[in-house]
């Protein structure tokens, strides 16, 4: 910036020009006119700071909605699959728990063990070994 000599001889310049009595007139003014703009400049500079972080706000906020939005619309089934209350499968998770429900059943071959036919029917009805399409609808095998 400015060495000692620079100063001295730019107040030696303003004592000549002004004298010794508008000297301190010409300081205070001085002073006070460089205190504004300092105060200005100051002032500018938070309002312009202030201007970018309320932008960068509001950009976060419309990045934080998009996301969300994508969020949504990946979690919502596609226009086709079926929705409602009855609609999911009974084996896949409810949206939002960690527990994914009961294990699906394995299928059914065409033999069944006695032992397990005879526990899964009911009191009073009787079943056959081997599963059959053909079979009649009263329970008897022909």
């Amino acid at each position: 910036m400015f060495s000692f000599s620079h100063i001295a001889i730019v107040f030696l310049i303003a004592l000549l020009v002004f004298g010794p009595e508008k000297l301190p007139e010409v300081a205070r003014i001085v002073g006070k006119a460089l205190g504004d703009f300092r105060r200005a400049s100051t002032d500018f500079r938070r309002v312009i700071e202030d201007e970018f972080a309320e932008i960068d706000r509001q950009n976060r906020e419309k990045e934080e909605l998009s996301r969300r939005k994508a969020l949504e619309v990946s979690s919502t089934p596609p226009a086709g699959a079926p929705s409602g209350e009855g609609a999911s499968n009974p084996g896949s998770p409810v949206p939002g728990s960690s527990d994914p429900g009961p294990a699906p059943a394995p299928p059914v071959s065409g033999t069944v063990p006695q032992s397990v036919a005879r526990e899964s029917a009911a009191p009073g009805v009787e079943e056959s070994s081997t599963l059959s399409p053909a079979s009649p609808a009263d329970g008897h095998s022909a």
